[in-house]
């Protein structure tokens, strides 16, 4: 793979953008709990946070596997683990002790009636103890929160590092070039939602379905190694898409079905299965628009693609503070979203401009040193 793949860029960055509208969403959401909530409640916004959280993470997943591709094409292993280690593991330390600090104590509040200091709450150690009651730091105490996403990336960088000095070798090299050649072929679409169904099944890793979302990472490593599933993703992009969103929504429409349906039973395989074969179907739409409309650089992707990784660092933290302000308001439901919403999009954006133009704090996010 000798060219840099734009559209794998784009992806990245519309997932990321795409987070804020989804968890200020979470503020108003109906039943799940979160570390501030309105007192406006919607119930249809569930189905809207739903349909997406079939996808999103899993295209997130899909688009880090292809990067660490891409990435060990101009690395060695050793480079690799180094650059994952920094780039991941420093930004997830400093995340947990720095960035998580305000979320959890914004839950403490709002959810567990605490009256304490944001000072006190830190010279205390409060939020670093460990809250074991159901919902977990939406309470306050010790949370990872959405820095869960960095976590699973830097254990999947390093299991997968046999995996990705096999794919450097020669031989290794084509046979990820012929699984790929495979997965491209239409009536081969159908094997990956079969791994994925299996995988949705072993265990949790904290709420987390860990081996579900390596499958997605291990999936998105071997998509790249030949161009020809991008160029098949390409020409189906929009049967790809309208069938994984008719799966997809089918899927979620049915949970009442599915609820009933006994287990272990073929027909709730068979519910399962096609729920996954949407989810695979949307990603492959995706990729192949994202090939087909998004391959080009700019200026814009340049800045955003950069600003992409703090962004996700900063967001959920600003999105729950600026919240627990808005919902403290008279305004209404729809006014409170709306100003969640570009409140925490403008914060972000002017932490990140900051973060930017520091060296210290460039490393601590993660970015590479300013040119």
């Amino acid at each position: 793979m000798s060219r840099r793949l734009y559209y794998i860029d784009w992806l990245r960055v519309l997932a990321v953008l795409l987070l804020f509208p989804f968890h200020t969403s979470r503020v108003f959401n109906f039943g799940e709990a979160f570390y501030v909530k309105s007192t406006h409640i919607w119930a249809w916004i569930n189905v809207a946070i739903g349909f997406v959280d079939r996808w999103h993470m899993p295209l997130l997943f899909l688009l880090a596997g292809s990067s660490a591709f891409l990435s060990l094409t101009k690395r060695t292993t050793s480079e690799f683990t180094r650059e994952r280690l920094l780039r991941l593991g420093v930004p997830l330390v400093f995340g947990i002790l720095v960035i998580m600090v305000p979320q959890t104590w914004v839950g403490a509040h709002f959810n567990s009636g605490s009256t304490e200091s944001i000072w006190r709450y830190i010279v205390s150690l409060d939020f670093l103890r460990w809250n074991i009651r159901g919902g977990g730091d939406y309470y306050g105490g010790f949370g990872v929160g959405h820095l869960w996403f960095i976590l699973f990336l830097l254990v999947f960088s390093l299991v997968a590092m046999p995996l990705f000095s096999w794919g450097r070798s020669e031989p290794g090299r084509g046979r990820l070039q012929g699984w790929a050649r495979r997965l491209a072929r239409p009536a081969w679409w159908l094997l990956p939602p079969l791994i994925l169904w299996f995988t949705e099944g072993m265990p949790d890793f904290f709420g987390k379905k860990i081996f579900y979302f390596l499958a997605f990472f291990v999936l998105g490593y071997i998509l790249v190694a030949d161009e020809t599933f991008a160029a098949t993703a390409k020409r189906y992009r929009f049967p790809a898409l309208a069938a994984g969103t008719i799966l997809t929504a089918a899927y979620i429409a049915s949970w009442q079905m599915r609820d009933a349906l006994a287990d272990p039973s073929l027909p709730l395989f068979a519910v399962n299965y096609a729920g996954m074969l949407g989810v695979w179907t949307i990603l492959i739409g995706m990729l192949g628009a994202g090939r087909r409309y998004l391959d080009t650089p700019s200026a814009t992707l340049a800045y955003l693609a950069e600003a992409s990784y703090p962004l996700y660092i900063l967001h959920q933290t600003v999105i729950v503070v600026v919240g627990w302000f808005v919902v403290r308001t008279s305004m209404g439901g729809a006014l409170q979203w709306v100003a969640v919403l570009t409140g925490s999009v403008a914060v972000s954006f002017a932490m990140y401009e900051i973060v930017r133009r520091v060296g210290v704090l460039r490393f601590l996010f993660g970015m590479r040193p300013a040119r």
